[in-house]
């Protein structure tokens, strides 16, 4: 019978990540055509003052970031237990979104206006459409965090699918209103702003109104007046806060000190490499969302080996996917970067290299903060996490003190999250007891056994040297085969070779391809 569950639970996991990755494309796709949409009906100029406005908010909005994983965990946590009460604990999450909504609500009518005001560096005559655009904003802002409790226990429950249909229907709302706002001969800019906000309207309503028909017993609204479960959360959401400000910090810290050091040139060169690790960075880390909501309601209920199962594959296969796009973009980055850009900065070349390496080490966490996250004990890894990550800014500014070129910063950047993740893996052993060796065997020594031959294989195809776009193409798809040929070889067991097998033996037995009718 438990067999069974896990089977279930994995087909779950399967099916989950396909939805998220059909959504990420989806989201890439619509996010880069109602962006090219809302330039043309805007213009430059006010379609800046948007996103200079709307960056306003979303400074703030990251106080609530750090409350929604809490409220996802707490909520998985309560469906994880025998006689859990996830009516309790989603009033509790409720009353402290309310109270981070008017607390943000405040905070940007104080310090947003006060900014627009003294600050904002807007055209003539657009100060009261600057004012328009943040006060929408603000709604938009709140009724987001109103939502993210009805978003979590869609999360616990794994309805991804459902969640992801949301999604589209918002942003197919979104894209026929910027084709109306194409047309639209009135003030486009004060027009855009409300179409943001329907599109933040839309899953808003839909969350509550399926919450209300599909869950009523979990979303009964009373007040919980036991103080310790408000401290609890609190409390946990607090360490999100500090390690999620740490890694914001050196994010946007990194990118004063190459403009203090070198100038918006090489700022320029910098901001290309972090556009390379948004779209390589989610392929491999949304796998992690997928199976979040298994690892902790197992964890909570005492169900260690299937938590250990989780992690360790959810790790190797996160690795695996990241290889099969880290390998391939490695091979050809110069080629991409001259097709994608025509004119490559000067520098942008070894900052995506840099960066690359940063995204490819930073998914050998698997779902070990899942793990840690899940347990309850993370004050000490929030800590260390913070500590390290926040002291790159001081030593990366004395490296470039004396001289070093812009991307040492990166490299100190690089070894700093070396050292956190030795820590972390120190930290899984002493505190949480996780078979720490055994994850490094099963998942580590497999990585490595496929990242070898590919090493080796890059070394051989560099000497090569060609101008042809179709040896590049070929060369690209050859690594990408090769990378699948090692993942399939190197880094699967017998038992999961055996699975993709069957699976793609299936999928030609329903095929008309296969047999003839």
């Amino acid at each position: 019978m438990i067999i069974q569950d896990y089977s279930k639970g994995n087909k779950r996991i399967a099916k989950n990540t396909l939805v998220v990755y059909g959504q990420l494309m989806l989201r890439m796709f619509l996010g880069l055509y109602t962006s090219r949409l809302a330039l043309e009906a805007l213009g430059v100029s006010d379609y800046g003052l948007n996103s200079v406005v709307g960056g306003v908010v979303v400074l703030f909005t990251f106080i609530s970031a750090s409350l929604a994983g809490t409220t996802i965990r707490f909520i998985n946590v309560e469906r994880g237990k025998k006689f859990g009460n996830l009516n309790r604990v989603f009033n509790v999450c409720h009353v402290l979104h309310v109270g981070m909504a008017l607390l943000l609500f405040a905070l940007l009518e104080i310090g947003g206006v006060f900014y627009i005001h003294h600050y904002l560096n807007v055209d003539p005559g657009k100060e009261a459409d600057a004012m328009f655009v943040f006060q929408i904003a603000t709604i938009a802002c709140c009724m987001g965090i109103l939502n993210i409790p009805f978003g979590s226990l869609f999360n616990a429950s794994e309805k991804f699918l459902f969640t992801a249909t949301v999604f589209i229907v918002a942003k197919i709302i979104q894209l026929c209103l910027l084709f109306w706002l194409l047309t639209y001969d009135g003030n486009r800019v004060r027009a855009f702003a409300l179409i943001e906000t329907l599109t933040e309207l839309a899953p808003f309503l839909i969350y509550h109104i399926y919450s209300y028909s599909k869950w009523p017993e979990i979303v009964k609204w009373h007040f919980v007046k036991e103080w310790q479960q408000y401290k609890e959360m609190l409390v946990f959401s607090s360490y999100n806060l500090i390690s999620g400000l740490a890694g914001m910090t050196r994010g946007e810290g990194s990118m004063l000190l190459i403009n203090y050091f070198f100038g918006t040139v090489v700022n320029g060169a910098y901001a290309i490499a972090k556009a390379i690790e948004r779209v390589i960075g989610p392929f491999a880390s949304n796998f992690h969302s997928a199976a979040a909501p298994q690892i902790t309601q197992s964890y909570s209920s005492g169900d260690v080996e299937r938590v250990y199962f989780l992690a360790s594959r959810v790790g190797k296969y996160c690795m695996l996917m990241m290889a099969l796009a880290f390998f391939p973009l490695w091979a050809e980055l110069d080629f991409i970067l001259h097709l994608w850009l025509i004119k490559v900065p000067e520098g942008a070349l070894v900052f995506c290299r840099m960066m690359m390496l940063m995204v490819f080490w930073a998914i050998t966490d698997g779902s070990l903060n899942h793990v840690a996250e899940a347990s309850g004990k993370i004050s000490r890894f929030k800590m260390a996490f913070t500590i390290i990550t926040l002291s790159c800014i001081p030593i990366g500014y004395g490296i470039l003190k004396i001289g070093s070129p812009a991307y040492m910063l990166l490299v100190v950047f690089l070894i700093a999250d070396i050292i956190w993740r030795i820590a972390q893996l120190y930290m899984m052993k002493t505190i949480l007891n996780f078979p720490v060796w055994r994850y490094c065997k099963d998942v580590y020594w497999n990585v490595i056994l496929v990242c070898l031959p590919v090493v080796l294989c890059l070394i051989l195809t560099s000497r090569i040297q060609s101008n042809s776009s179709l040896w590049h193409l070929v060369h690209l798809v050859g690594i990408l085969t090769f990378t699948l040929v090692s993942s399939y070889f190197f880094g699967l067991k017998a038992e999961e070779r055996k699975t993709i097998r069957e699976f793609v033996k299936k999928y030609l037995n329903n095929t008309h391809f296969y047999h003839a009718e």
